[in-house]
Formats: C-alpha cells, structure tokens, sequence
C-alpha cells in the first residue's frame, strides 16, 4: 500500500516542528541504516518524456521503474539509471486505454493492476491488457495493497440507502477474478453530517487507515488519528493474530502546522469536487500521527513511515513474526511548502519518492540502503 498526498502532509509537519525526536523504546534494535538519494528522474521544462502531469503512484522493480501519471493516463517505464523506455496506457476508453488512472500494484509475476476511474484492470508483464478485475463506474477504491501472488485488498465503499442513508466504508480483499475473499474492517457512516459531526466523518471515510498486505494473505491495519503507535494484524481470514506497538511520546502540533494542514486538507478536498452530503470544513488532530505510512519492502520486511520525524525515519519489522528488526533515516529536510510521497514494495532493495516542490513541478527520488 502506498502513502497517499495527505499521508505526506504527515512528514510535511513533522519537518516543520522543533519538539525532540522521539528516542528508541527500552530494549529495542537499536541499529540504524543510512537512506541516501542517488538520482532522480524528473524536469521542470524539456523532454516530455521527463516531464510529469501529475505522478499518482509510483513502483519499482530491480530491472524497471514505473511511474504512473494521471494527467497523462500513462504508466510510464523507465530503467533503473533513469532513462525512459516507454509507457502503458494512454488516453482513451477502449480496452487497455486509461482516462484518470488513480493507482497501481504490481505483483510477483510481473504483471499488474492499475486503478483508473471506472475500473480495476490488469496488465501481464509484456503492458498487455488482460481484462477488467472490478468495474465500478466512478466508485473507485481508495487504496489497494497485494495480498498474495494473486489476490489484493482494497479500501472501498457503497451507500446503503435503507432504512437510512448510510456510507458504508470497508477493506475487503478479491481475487483476480473479482472474487471477494475476506472483510477486514467495516465502519458505517450515517449521511448528511451535522456541521458538528463533519470533521468525524472525513476522518472515517477519507482518512481513516494506512494499510499493507504480505504474500501470505495477512493485512497490517493502522488506525489513524490515534496518538499510539499501533499496527494490528490480520490473517488472510480477516482474524486478529498480532499487535505491533512501540510506546512513544505524543508529539503535539503547533498552530502553524494545525492551520497549514487545515489548509492544506480542505484544499484536497474541495479540488476532489463538491458534495450534497458533506461540507469541506475540517479540523486537524492536535497531535501528529506517530505513523504517517505503511508499506512491504525488501525481504518481506514491514516498512513503517514515523510521523513525528523532522527528517524521513523508518521503523523495519519482520513479519508476521512481529519482531523489530531496525531503523532507517534518510537525512533530507521537507521545507513546509514541498511534499514528499514515499512508494516501497517487496520486488527491489531500492526504492522510490515523489517529491513535489513549491511550484508543484514532481521529481522521481531515488532512494538506497547505504
């Protein structure tokens, strides 16, 4: 699964603060890998290939990078060194054409999903469309996450309209076939909302959980807006197996970070279109979200994004077995203007950040274990 924009907003206030940085739990690893940037892929003006519309999701591989842009419709392809290969897609509405791609997984064979308006459609390894594996006619999911060789869960909804109206928020996992296999959680949200009620709302439908998947079927789930660090685990049956916690201090905001992220939010949304059922008014939590992103890295390793950091730091666990392995920084400053969008997956020890500065104009970071 990846961090969503809003899931960089984390890191983006975390740069801003200057409360100490929280130390290590008693008895915890206490070894510390050092991330560095070693190119990127991106320009302002020039050669389109390189230049992004809006990069929406990104992945790689050790032989291949992806770059999904959304203004574009393309799933852009480019080598590990950075040079551009060709893309995926394109505009259009006919079978394997894209119109407003939102994301993508990739999984253990090569081939993958990408996440457009109206579909979820799979690609084999060769960028050939295969078919649609969901359609849902502007219902998309809000995030995805692989599950296994062949199955994914996703964070969805649907509107119940009997006996009330009801948005009906779950994260459920399918197979390739579209097939549903488990529930993992489900939140019912009664709608219109009181204006008093509209924060709580946005919360549960928009923000509320970061999660990833392993190849064994299991779900690691985090409750956002909560100030404790938790991360709860679930077996491919939706059944509760593991918590993993480490007990930190809470981190409170600034009003400066409180107004930037209400900004910043109420931006997101009313840029998402207007709504008969909800107002774009909303009110930051008070403290910042010890966890700001979730992802499977490199030996199946659990990649936890902290979000009380004033630089990038990771906490590495091993699972299921839940032990706590390492940390790893990567010594960049975020001024509060920029963003910066963490994507990890389990197929290359390197990984990828989008960075996004003050201007908007997106580079590709690429990010290795020294």
């Amino acid at each position: 699964m990846k961090s969503t924009g809003i899931a960089a907003i984390s890191l983006l206030l975390a740069a801003c603060g200057s409360e100490p940085v929280a130390e290590e739990p008693v008895g915890s690893v206490s070894l510390t890998v050092q991330l560095s940037i070693t190119d990127t892929i991106g320009v302002e003006l020039g050669d389109s290939c390189y230049v992004f519309g809006y990069a929406a999701d990104a992945a790689r591989t050790d032989s291949i990078i992806y770059v999904l842009d959304m203004s574009r419709a393309q799933l852009r392809k480019y080598t590990p060194e950075g040079e551009y290969t060709g893309y995926i897609g394109g505009k259009g509405d006919g079978p394997g054409e894209l119109y407003h791609p939102q994301g993508l997984e990739l999984f253990p064979d090569g081939s993958t999903i990408i996440q457009d308006v109206n579909d979820l459609g799979l690609y084999n390894s060769d960028g050939e469309w295969e078919k649609h594996v969901l359609i849902h006619r502007s219902n998309w999911p809000g995030q995805h996450t692989i599950t296994g060789a062949d199955t994914f869960a996703i964070l969805w909804h649907e509107f119940i309209r009997e006996p009330s109206l009801i948005l009906r928020k779950f994260i459920a996992s399918y197979d390739m076939e579209g097939n549903f296999q488990a529930e993992f959680i489900t939140d019912s949200i009664p709608v219109p909302a009181a204006p008093e009620d509209n924060t709580d709302v946005l919360n549960r439908s928009h923000f509320s959980h970061y999660f990833a998947g392993d190849i064994n079927g299991n779900l690691y789930l985090v409750q956002r807006h909560s100030p404790e660090y938790r991360i709860f685990c679930h077996t491919s049956e939706g059944i509760a197996f593991d918590t993993l916690s480490l007990d930190l201090p809470v981190v409170e905001k600034t009003a400066y970070e409180i107004s930037l992220e209400k900004r910043h939010i109420e931006e997101y949304l009313t840029g998402m279109g207007t709504s008969d059922v909800m107002q774009w008014i909303y009110e930051p939590d008070s403290f910042k979200e010890p966890i700001a992103g979730i992802w499977l890295g490199w030996e199946g390793n659990l990649w936890v994004l902290r979000g009380t950091e004033e630089i990038p730091v990771f906490d590495v666990w091993s699972i299921p077995q839940g032990e706590y392995l390492y940390k790893a920084e990567l010594d960049l400053d975020v001024p509060p203007t920029e963003f910066l969008t963490f994507y990890i997956n389990p197929y290359c020890k390197d990984f990828l950040a989008v960075h996004e500065d003050e201007a908007m104009v997106q580079r590709i970071l690429l990010i290795e274990a020294q």
